[in-house]
């Protein structure tokens, strides 16, 4: 079939940058497509381009999407213009489910049985709790367990060397040790994981030429989409794979990669013309979803990154509406005025945010008013996690004095001055019925300061049933001692201020706590809902949809752009910089007619300190740049100077001989030199100067 002939058949209207993506079918291509710029169109016809036009066999093209989801509409797209039957031939694969049919190939081959699939959360989950208690954290949460297997899935994927893993930290746990008893469980269990697949899949291709010949033959047309949030180690697959054809097509953007803690590596994208000799990088820059006003502001925000290639998204649509600021009073209307939006939502509507946590007091208030919604992921982790733990606890405590666990759990975090020696001795004698605080003073062996400690803390329980949820809340923080170790330990106070948005909206303390209970429960029973416009999502959730109208909420520095780690370099601050900058390019980018940011005035009564950079930028406000903070160092960073010896919980005792920002390289004396990240050692509890 004849090109023209071909086009002319074809149920769709190109551009000539389209036209040009499809009919380049030969050698390595890369195709950059900007949002919205019907990238799976030109993707699908592009493979039917193949079979009538170069009278290629179908089963010599190979397919590779990021999700199973995304491989099934590809096939129903290509069927729908071409037919069932060529669409049986082609293959639609993730890379997960190519690895999986390399290995199952070298197993038949070599006559083995492979390694079973571990493909159950919660017998892995399992597993590594019970790794994290024996090096050394307490209390694992599932957030911590999410981090863990996260991170893991980062080492394999990124190809870390075993030295790199040795290097790598991770706040409040033993990284390394986890990992390698992890992989130690996985061999001796006859198991793998997912990343597994990709490492033992790459070890087979680089090890058997026969199964390498044999799967080269079978993909000499190889297309790639979603070329962004490929991974180093998938990247290194499909490139051995095409590496003898060179018909190598990849779709993507690395204004839209979002996924670097899974470990994309968008850097493929920017080395290609390097990489494979001969390379063309063709563009599709025309935005068919969104208004004029939404893309050239889009456009104009993005460039500010500077690790992409040059190119700018434009439209022929009308401009449409204005990109609008909803400044609110206070950042606890954020909810109520969502809430609003969902009873009045008639078209295609997402409220889109950066993490889970942000939905819930728009859910409790949606679940309270009956109001359908649909929420496409929740997870469980804010309840569980340590702020919100910990204040729930001195809450609960406030209506049952008398128990000893909770108390136990949470009086070091409130400055009782107390050791935890004699607390047990003291509580040991606790008789049924009687408060931790009666206990406690009737005991003896407290100092007169201790016992003022002790009474204030007793005061500051019994007034907390009295208190609306709000002012209890901020009592223990302000009042208690809590905001004090929170300061200390430098934790993240974002999940304080959804609970304190939560207290807002349920003033009753104890029925507070119920009512936390039922969000646990309705997160616990997954993302489910009615079938409605009104839509929650975080934005990477919302990748690859598109909506009427988009609300962008938590819009304000710390979480646009989030806050970075104060030991960065000035590179790995602009490189996290320029990711958050895509991750709300992306949100932005997801608006068919309406883009709205929530911004607040105040936060719970009190002035915004913070600003509201990216949302400056995308409006073209004065704001200052958003850059990386100067952070002066900490008194115990300073502490720990070159030549300090100190004691590592796992290493034994050592010498600090170089220091960088936090990392420090220190010679054990059991166990040679290591660089480690202080501020993690630190808050884990894992090293202090040998002398304290």
């Amino acid at each position: 079939m004849t090109e023209e002939a071909f086009f002319a058949g074809l149920p769709l209207k190109l551009s000539p940058q389209q036209r040009a993506a499809v009919l380049a079918t030969e050698g390595p291509v890369l195709l950059l497509a900007v949002p919205g710029s019907g990238k799976t169109t030109v993707l699908v016809a592009r493979l039917g381009c193949l079979i009538h036009c170069r009278g290629v066999s179908p089963r010599e093209i190979l397919t590779v999407t990021y999700t199973v989801s995304a491989a099934g509409d590809m096939a129903r797209r290509f069927a729908a213009l071409f037919g069932e039957d060529l669409a049986r031939q082609l293959s639609f694969r993730t890379i997960n489910g190519l690895c999986a049919s390399i290995i199952r190939t070298y197993a038949r081959r070599k006559g083995v049985e492979p390694f079973a699939l571990a493909d159950g959360d919660a017998r892995l989950n399992a597993v590594l709790r019970d790794l994290l208690l024996r090096t050394g954290s307490d209390y694992p949460t599932e957030q911590q367990i999410k981090e863990a297997r996260t991170h893991i899935t980062y080492c394999k994927n990124m190809m870390l060397s075993e030295a790199d893993i040795h290097r790598h930290t991770v706040e409040g746990m033993d990284f390394p040790a986890v990992y390698f008893e992890y992989q130690d469980y996985l061999r001796r269990s006859r198991l793998m994981d997912f990343d597994d697949q990709m490492v033992f899949a790459l070890r087979i291709l680089r090890r058997e030429p026969e199964i390498l010949a044999r799967c080269r033959a079978r993909c000499r047309w190889l297309c790639l989409d979603e070329a962004q949030d490929t991974s180093k180690i998938q990247h290194a697959i499909l490139a051995l794979l095409a590496g003898e054809s060179r018909n190598y097509f990849l779709v993507g953007d690395e204004d839209q990669s979002i996924y670097g803690f899974r470990a994309a590596w968008p850097r493929a994208l920017l080395d290609f013309e390097r990489d494979w000799p001969g390379a063309r990088v063709l563009l599709m820059e025309t935005n068919y979803r969104s208004t004029g006003a939404i893309v050239s502001r889009a456009d104009a925000f993005i460039q500010g990154n500077r690790d992409r290639h040059s190119k700018h998204m434009r439209t022929d649509n009308q401009d449409g509406a204005p990109i609008r600021r909803v400044s609110l009073s206070d950042y606890s209307r954020q909810a109520a005025y969502l809430l609003q939006v969902a009873k009045d939502c008639r078209t295609s509507t997402a409220v889109l945010y950066r993490n889970n946590d942000s939905a819930l007091p728009l859910i409790d208030l949606l679940e309270r008013e009956g109001a359908p919604y649909v929420c496409r992921q929740r997870e469980g982790f804010f309840f569980t996690s340590p702020i919100v733990r910990d204040l729930t606890d001195v809450l609960t405590l406030a209506y049952r004095p008398d128990d000893r666990e909770r108390f136990l759990r949470i009086c070091w975090k409130l400055d009782l001055k107390i050791k935890k020696a004699l607390l047990t001795q003291l509580l040991n004698r606790q008789r049924p019925g009687e408060s931790v605080v009666d206990c406690l003073l009737s005991g003896g062996g407290l100092t007169g300061w201790q016992i003022g400690r002790v009474k204030a803390f007793g005061t500051h329980l019994a007034k907390l049933p009295q208190l609306s949820s709000f002012a209890a809340l901020r009592r223990i923080v302000t009042y208690m001692g809590y905001g004090d170790y929170l300061g200390e330990e430098r934790m993240d106070t974002g999940r304080l201020d959804v609970l304190l948005a939560l207290a807002v909206q349920n003033p009753e303390p104890s029925r507070f706590l119920g009512r936390l209970e039922e969000l646990r429960d309705l997160c616990a029973a997954g993302g489910g809902g009615a079938d409605c416009p009104f839509v929650l999502s975080t934005i990477h959730a919302s990748k690859g949809l598109e909506y009427d109208r988009v609300l962008l909420v938590d819009a304000a520095e710390g979480v646009f752009p989030a806050r970075r780690q104060a030991d960065l370099s000035p590179a790995e601050a602009r490189r996290a910089l320029e990711e958050e900058r895509r991750l709300f390019y992306v949100g932005v980018t997801r608006a068919r007619h309406t883009l709205e940011l929530l911004t607040y005035e105040n936060k719970f009564g009190e002035p915004v300190q913070g600003r509201f950079p990216f949302v400056s930028e995308l409006l073209g406000e004065p704001d200052r740049p958003a850059q990386a903070a100067e952070v002066p160092a900490a008194q115990w960073e300073l502490d720990f100077a070159p030549g300090t010896a100190v004691v590592h919980r796992r290493f034994g005792p050592g010498v600090i001989e170089s220091r960088t920002g936090s990392i420090a390289v220190i010679d054990f004396a059991g166990s040679g030199v290591r660089r480690l990240d202080l501020t993690a050692c630190r808050k884990g509890g894992l090293l202090k100067r040998a002398e304290t």
